[in-house]
């Protein structure tokens, strides 16, 4: 039985997937970049991460996971990025190449604190530190040099829960929730 990673996450449409992929690839290809991106169906942001586990997650921890997310009450919401970057130190040996966003994804940072509270209150463990909401497009040996970039996301209108066999790039969603409401609601509350 494979490895598995479990994790809550925002995810784009195929569509939107799409879309970024081919921003991303046309940014990458006007720097004398190599695109080299992950596939678009795996791009998401992620909101908590459970970690990885030798074979399926532990289903106490799912369960609780579920109770927990049913209780999150939050509007729908407009996501986007604004950047272009890469992290890590020098030394490592893998940089994420990621979007980021400042204001565009304010929204997802208050939902994952409301998800890390009801995870909280349910015996779950907290993040071992806070984290930028981020979606990776793909891994390098070395680092990239960063640049804005103006890249509408997608209305956020569900979060998932996500169990990822290793070495499959594959994600499988196995719980959703609605985020309730319009997306103008979500940017003005």
């Amino acid at each position: 039985m494979p490895a598995h990673k479990l994790f809550f996450a925002l995810r784009p449409d195929d569509e939107v997937g799409e879309r970024i992929a081919r921003v991303a690839t046309a940014e990458h290809e006007a720097r004398g970049l190599k695109p080299r991106l992950r596939p678009s169906r795996i791009f998401h942001v992620t909101l908590h991460y459970f970690g990885a586990f030798s074979g399926e997650p532990d289903e106490r921890l799912v369960a609780g996971a579920r109770r927990a997310a049913a209780e999150v009450v939050r509007p729908a919401f407009d996501l986007g990025f604004d950047h272009f970057t890469s992290w890590g130190d020098e030394q490592a040996t893998r940089h994420p190449f990621v979007l980021t966003g400042g204001q565009g994804l304010e929204a997802v940072r208050e939902l994952r604190d409301a998800l890390v509270e009801r995870l909280v209150a349910h015996g779950l463990a907290a993040p071992e530190r806070d984290y930028e909401p981020h979606l990776t497009l793909r891994y390098d040996k070395r680092r990239a040099p960063a640049w804005p970039v103006e890249l509408p996301g997608w209305v956020a209108s569900e979060f998932v829960l996500v169990k990822s066999p290793q070495g499959l790039t594959r994600h499988d969603v196995i719980g959703r929730w609605p985020l309730q409401g319009s997306a103008r609601q979500g940017l003005r509350g």
